[in-house]
């Protein structure tokens, strides 16, 4: 159903047809004046007046043209963004980044959405872009392709394209193939301007089956190697899955325009020209009606009248309404216009007649087959629903038996193959509850119930007939309410019918009929009605509006039981409205009247009572789809000749073309055009007119004799005024437009020589080029608000072209010569070109400055009162970004358009980097010397120059390293100074604990940061001077050095100072102790690190300094002087073992009465179980790379006490007791380190032999001055023996 509130969706424009603002009813009165008292200002009278002239001779033109021709190339444009549109895509990126189901996609595309988000969409500019009006959907997309473009350019060159699929392999099974398949998007004709002008952004995009490798890939992704076409359609997916979340908030803005951009019918351009003049659709009937313009004849006749009159007006030897720059131009302007009206007049009787009329041949054969339906193509089905309750007057039937059952049966008129009826009943109790349902195609259908009794005659299969009663529903009155009606008697059927008792006798039967209405059908009703072409006779008729299509309806007028419509009128281009005739109409059921115009067309309507007038104005309203709402007003009585005399609009018909100031009324025209066309319509134009809109202004020009220079000079002032004003303009429009202006004040244009140029043409030219070269260097100067990230395309690039074409371009009016001279194209030009790249630098060098201000103004925080705070670390940070920012931008969008001009990028980067830098002087005045912030200024600016080739070593750099050396010295020797006093603070707070991976303790781990951190930062400068540069690479060294060898240093102190306070007896159970363990392991942990950050030699520099950096010898000597006095520690369980032993020496005096009581070896067994418990521990603590050196020390310190034990009794032999325990120990010990992984040849070295000898030695006299051999066993429950070698066995083995 179609409801009010959907007036202007079911309008009855053909398809295609603009949607245009509804006119206030106030408007429908505009320019009538039937005796009302209010004071009317003249001027918005004669302004009114005026727009109505410009539409009469407008719709001359639409009605008849015969000069241009639309043209047939479909102009698209997409419809341009709004605040709303940009609202919905914020929300829409911004819930895409936080919906947990994306976070699977690839990181690089969601960094692309992320920058898209928060830098694009939420920035100012994108603000303006939505407020200038000449941007779409597309060009946010473009910019979104050129961020992920920027991403995937930054990848390494091994990497290619295989990380950056957006679906993994996961993703990509689970969804079908059908929507893997990307869609392509359909190669449409463009306009001849947009050709030239932009690109639609549209990009082919491929499966990747359909890549052939070693192909390139055209179109946006041009910048794809071959090789890398495998992975073209992973990137692919990411324009798709973009264009999924833009969709959600644009879907309307991203459908291309068929209405205004591609050609227009009659009713389209009649109905444009209504919106841009003013005119009401009214107005327009009244003039359509009075100047005939449905009418090929009358419009023909009034084309040769017009140029009669011109040609007329010519010959009369008038002088010429216009000035010119020469006096001989005079004589030439007559001779011009001359020609032109010939030139009109061919066109219009000979070669241009079957084209001139083609137009309007195929808008009547587009009215015939398209807008007419016809009688048979719509069908109108209704539901009928009879229920029979109750017959009343039985009783008093004669010549029927009381026991015989009666029953009703019920049809439709027309239907005889359909008869239904009720169940048998008795006929004292005549009552149903049975419903019967019909289906009929005719709005008046008659609907039959007849009452029956039963027979047993055979010829009588329906039974006796008694009764019967038509009834005549309509759908547009239903009721629910069961009706008493009188049935009629059938006795004239002859046999077997049942006669009444009398003809007053009566019988009564209770219905209820309805019927439904259909849902094409809007409402029916009787209504008188006559028209000009239907229902030529004035009388009522059952009327029924129906529609046929979305927007299609028609009046249809039925008959009686049928089904087809008797006449037919199709509402699309009519205008409803009230109407009160000038006699009072005869009729009482047709006093209240309205009617229906069109051109060339009018029917009038008839109601009985003014409720059903509403209903029906009301309901062909909303299927006309008109934007005026009817109104009971006393403009809309009386003829048509009334209306327009009362409007005013005779004399304006009646003027002759060629006595009106046409030149104003085409300005007039054409701003009020242009205007609409930027303010009004919701495409993005970017001040290309529509095909239409083009179409009626150069048919106007020339029909009506419009100077060349008039109309494109007007056009390019009107396009520089919205362009000041801040609408975007296509600078494309500018240059064709400039160039059509030069071409004609030069005489290009002209072929025959005919050629005139009036003073005020000649003056407005060169004010619009003063204004054009104005707003062009304008542009120039702020490129970065006026083409916003690069959009339009190459519209800066154009701009660029243009302004030299501007600047070069110098035209004099010479007085000898009757000629304009150019002087681009002599020996001047080179010095013009000089200027002009000179102007434009400084252009270029103004935007620089003029972006500077704006980025430090929002960074550095100004007061109101214009007064500069003193900028902090975080200001001057946030501006280099910004900077940064802007000059990245600046290289990504626009240096294709600069690069025809040598060092201008450059010149402006260095323009930006020195203002930059007196902020910079400013604020380091303000810091203290040494202040680390520094560092995170100078390397965030000194690494974007050194990655920027043009500027890396220039001018900005130097004197940035100017700046910042005595700041980077004096920072540097505050680290060295609070380095030693943090080293000494973690060592007094160290526990000696063990906290990372080495086994070192942490204030290792701060040490080497802080110098690995100091020597990061010397690196990180990158410091341009070589000299200095190896300076503070030598003076860290040198540093790192120092701060190891003190840390060795003061842990071995600690380390003594540890054994002092921890001294005690030294028993078989102690073990090494984890804070020995710790201290050891930081040293080596130091040492590791040593030979990486100190170097291995001595370095001297060029500037006489020498660096000693063979730090490792140093740490070496204090390691090992640690872990021998580690291993010193641990010896003295030994110690104490052999002095144990040297109380069995010969010459002691214990020794008689120690050998009283056997002595057994099981005394060597603590020191065993000693020796490997710490062996234990060393492997566990101990760091790795240095665990045998550790072995080895204590290996050679054991062997170092056991040979000194033996020295000191080199002249005594040894006891045999003393022998076999030595022999024991010395033996074990090699055993117990070998099987720690000490080779053979580390373990017998001098000592070992010299040990090793003197025990062969005393084995040897032993053997030969004692004839048995001792036996010193164990304790009874040991059974620990050892052989020849010193091995232990069990006694088993034995």
């Amino acid at each position: 159903m179609i409801h009010e509130s959907d007036s202007e969706d079911s309008g009855s424009e053909t398809e295609g047809a603009i949607r245009l603002e509804p006119v206030k009813p106030d408007d429908i009165n505009t320019g009538f004046n039937f005796g009302q008292t209010n004071k009317v200002d003249p001027a918005k009278e004669a302004h009114k007046k005026k727009l109505k002239q410009i539409y009469v001779l407008v719709s001359r033109c639409v009605a008849y043209p015969f000069t241009t021709k639309q043209s047939s190339d479909r102009g698209y444009r997409y419809m341009n963004i709004n605040e709303h549109v940009l609202s919905k895509m914020k929300e829409s990126f911004r819930k895409y980044l936080a919906s947990p189901e994306n976070t699977l996609k690839n990181p690089m595309f969601l960094e692309s959405v992320n920058w898209f988000y928060k830098v694009f969409l939420t920035s100012d500019r994108a603000l303006a872009m939505t407020k200038s009006g000449g941007y779409t959907t597309k060009d946010f997309q473009h910019v979104f392709k050129k961020k992920f473009h920027q991403l995937v350019c930054q990848l390494p060159d091994d990497t290619g394209f295989a990380g950056i699929e957006m679906l993994s392999q996961q993703q990509q099974q689970q969804l079908p193939e059908e929507e893997l398949e990307l869609p392509v998007e359909e190669e449409s004709g463009e306009s001849e301007e947009e050709t030239e002008d932009e690109d639609l952004e549209g990009f082919e995009v491929v499966n990747k089956e359909d890549v052939s490798p070693g192909v390139a890939v055209a179109s946006d992704w041009s910048w794809v190697s071959a090789h890398d076409t495998d992975h073209l359609y992973a990137l692919n997916e990411w324009i798709t899955e973009y264009d999924k979340i833009v969709t959600e908030s644009s879907e309307e803005h991203d459908r291309r325009l068929t209405g205004t951009e591609g050609q227009l019918n009659k009713n389209q351009l009649y109905t444009l020209f209504q919106n841009i003049l003013e005119v009401s659709q009214y107005e327009h009937k009244l003039l359509f009606n009075a100047m005939q313009l449905n009418n090929i004849d009358e419009q023909a006749a009034a084309v040769r009248r017009e140029l009669d009159h011109r040609f007329a007006k010519v010959n009369s030897g008038e002088k010429p309404p216009y000035q010119f720059i020469y006096q001989d131009m005079a004589a030439q302007y007559r001779e011009e216009e001359r020609k032109w009206v010939r030139e009109l007049q061919d066109k219009h009787n000979n070669p241009m007649k079957a084209d001139v009329n083609q137009m309007m041949i195929t808008d009547a054969l587009e009215k015939v087959g398209k807008s007419q339906p016809c009688k048979h193509d719509f069908v109108l089905n209704f539901k009928i629903e009879v229920e029979v309750m109750e017959v009343r007057g039985m009783a008093g039937l004669k010549g029927v038996a009381p026991e015989r059952k009666c029953f009703c049966l019920m049809d439709v008129e027309g239907q005889t193959n359909k008869v239904l009826t009720t169940n048998l009943v008795p006929q004292n109790n005549a009552s149903w509850t049975d419903k019967a349902e019909f289906l009929t195609k005719a709005p008046l259908p008659s609907v039959r119930v007849r009452l029956h009794v039963e027979t047993h005659n055979p010829l009588l299969f329906e039974g006796r007939p008694i009764a019967k009663n038509f009834f005549k529903p309509k759908p547009e009155t239903l009721s629910d309410r069961p009706q008493w009606t009188d049935m009629e008697s059938e006795v004239e059927l002859g046999v077997g019918a049942v006669e009444l008792p009398n003809k007053s006798y009566c019988l009564q039967i209770k219905t209820c009929v309805k019927m439904d209405k259909p849902e094409n059908m809007k409402l029916g009703g009787y209504l008188y009605i006559s028209g000009t072409s239907h229902w030529q006779k004035w009388k009522q008729r059952y009327l029924v509006l129906v529609q046929v299509g979305h927007v299609t309806f028609c009046l249809c007028s039925y008959r009686e039981r049928q089904a087809t419509p008797s006449e037919m009128l199709t509402l699309e281009g009519y205008t409803v409205n009230y109407y009160t005739p000038d006699t009072t109409t005869p009729e009482e059921d047709a006093r209240f009247q309205f009617r229906l115009l069109k051109e060339g067309e009018e029917v009038t309507c008839g109601a009985k009572d003014s409720p059903t007038q509403q209903m029906w104005v009301n309901a062909i309203y909303r299927a006309t789809g008109q934007t005026t709402r009817p109104e009971k007003s006393d403009l809309m009585r009386g003829s048509d000749v009334n209306d327009i005399r009362k409007a005013g609009l005779d004399p304006l018909i009646s003027n002759q073309p060629c006595k009106l100031n046409q030149d104003d009324l085409f300005r007039t025209l054409q701003g009020l055009t242009l205007n609409y066309r930027m303010t009004k319509e919701s495409t993005a134009c970017r001040g290309w007119l529509s095909t239409g809109q083009e179409f009626v202004l150069e048919e106007y020009a020339s029909r009506y004799g419009i100077r060349y220079l008039t109309v494109h000079c007007t056009y390019l002032s009107e396009l520089i005024r919205y362009a000041q004003e801040g609408y975007v303009i296509d600078p494309n429009k500018f240059r064709d437009l400039f160039k059509n202006c030069c071409n004609y004040i030069q005489g290009k244009t002209s072929e025959d020589g005919l050629w005139t140029v009036t003073k005020e043409e000649f003056e407005n030219f060169f004010e619009v080029r003063g204004q054009l070269k104005t707003l062009l260097m304008s542009n120039i100067t702020n490129f970065r608000i006026r083409f916003p990230f690069g959009r339009p395309e190459n519209a800066l690039k154009t701009t660029i072209k243009l302004l030299e074409q501007v600047l070069t371009h110098k035209i004099e009016l010479n007085v000898d010569l009757p000629q304009l001279i150019d002087y681009g194209q002599n020996k001047e030009y080179d010095m013009l070109s000089l200027a002009c790249r000179k102007q434009i630098m400084k252009c270029v060098e103004e935007g620089a400055y003029i972006n500077y201000l704006q980025i430090s103004k929002s960074a550095l925080k100004q007061t109101s009162d214009d007064v500069l705070h003193c900028p902090t670390t975080e200001d001057m940070l946030y501006l280099a970004d910004a900077c940064i920012e802007f000059l990245n931008e600046t290289q990504e969008h626009y240096m294709e358009a600069f690069l025809v001009y040598d060092r201008m990028i450059c010149d402006m980067n260095e323009t930006i980097w020195s203002l930059y830098g007196v902020d910079m002087e400013s604020f380091l005045v303000t810091l203290k010397c040494g202040c680390p912030e520094i560092l995170q200024l100078y390397n965030k600016l000194n690494s974007y120059f050194y990655k920027q080739q043009e500027l890396r070593y220039g001018k900005s750099h130097m004197y940035l390293h100017k700046v910042f050396a005595p700041h980077i010295v004096c920072y540097l020797e505050l680290e060295e100074e609070t380095l030693k006093e943090d080293l000494d603070e973690a060592l007094e707070r160290e526990t000696w604990l063990h906290c990372s991976e080495d086994f070192s303790c942490s204030a290792v781990q701060q040490v080497v940061a802080s110098v690995k951190n100091i020597q990061k930062l010397v690196a990180e400068l990158r410091w341009p001077d070589r000299t200095f540069a190896e300076h503070l690479s030598c003076r860290t060294q040198n540093t790192t050095a120092e701060m190891f060898a003190y840390f060795v240093s003061q842990v071995y102190g600690i380390l003594q100072c540890y054994s002092r306070t921890q001294r005690s007896v030294v028993t078989p159970m102690t073990v090494l102790p984890d804070e020995v363990c710790v201290m050891l392991n930081s040293c080596v942990t130091i040492q590791q690190h040593a030979g990486e950050l100190c170097g291995n030699n001595t370095t001297t520099t060029s500037d006489g300094y020498s660096y000693r950096t063979d730090i490792n010898d140093l740490l070496t000597d204090k390691i090992n002087a640690m872990f021998e006095f580690s291993c010193g520690q641990l010896c003295q369980c030994l110690v104490n073992l052999l002095g144990k032993l040297a109380r069995y020496d010969k010459h002691s005096i214990f020794s008689p009465l120690l050998m009283l009581v056997q002595p057994k070896l099981s005394i060597v067994e603590p020191l065993f179980s000693h020796i490997r418990q710490n062996n234990v521990q060393i492997k566990q603590e101990i760091h790795p790379n240095a665990t045998q050196r550790f072995f080895l020390f204590w290996y050679s310190c054991l062997l170092s006490r056991i040979e000194g034990w033996l020295d000191d009794r080199e002249n005594i032999d040894l006891h045999p007791f003393q022998l076999a325990a030595v022999s024991i120990i010395f033996k074990t010990l090699f055993n117990e380190f070998s099987s720690q992984g000490l080779s053979e040849d580390v373990l017998r070295n001098d000592m070992y032999r010299k040990v090793h000898n003197r025990i062969e030695y005393e084995e040897t006299m032993n053997t030969l001055n004692i004839d048995q051999t001792y036996t010193y066993g164990y304790d009874e429950g040991s059974t620990l023996r050892v052989d020849d070698q010193g091995r232990e066995h069990d006694e088993d083995e034995f």
